[in-house]
């Protein structure tokens, strides 16, 4: 039944593929170059160098297993439901626009040391609460518990009292 999902929802394939792979080949030695190679870089730099690539690719890098699976599982959750009902074309732009403003948004923040598909995760998380919300005749949504679970998640990671930074 997973290939059939993941035909069913390219894009959402696509990105998961591209995580683990990033995250296979950093395991086995080749973070360096990866993170060299995507890695953010501070505004005045992009603008000097046209790397622009390079506000979305810290979305590809992830710090550990906790890490990735947490957000390859709620990337998976979310990403299918909204492709499905939304289209492929609605989850790039959203996927896009999330990833490149909290990329952004946390380069200003706390500088270009960072990485991971949070902020895609928890846009993503935004929009199917409120949409299940505000309109349950769409199909969409997340059961109450795990509404509270990822919101609980957030405020103890902005509280930075987690075993593991957070972004």
């Amino acid at each position: 039944p997973w290939l059939q999902i993941a035909k069913q929802t390219p894009f959402t394939s696509i990105i998961l593929l591209i995580c683990a792979l990033v995250y296979i080949f950093s395991y086995f030695g080749a973070f360096q170059p990866i993170a060299q190679a995507i890695s953010i870089r501070p505004i005045g730099a992009l603008t000097q160098t046209h790397e622009w690539w390079r506000l979305i690719g810290p979305v590809f890098l992830h710090f550990s297993m906790l890490h990735i699976v947490f957000n390859l599982l709620w990337w998976w959750v979310l990403g299918t439901q909204l492709e499905r009902i939304f289209g492929t074309t609605s989850l790039v732009i959203m996927f896009l626009v999330s990833g490149v403003v909290s990329n952004v948004a946390q380069l200003l923040i706390s500088g270009p040391n960072f990485g991971g598909l949070s902020g895609v995760v928890y846009a993503l998380f935004g929009f199917v609460w409120w949409i299940g919300w505000l309109r349950p005749q769409w199909g969409i949504g997340l059961p109450r518990n795990l509404v509270l679970f990822l919101l609980a998640w957030l405020v103890l990671g902005y509280a930075d009292i987690l075993w593991v930074n957070m972004a």
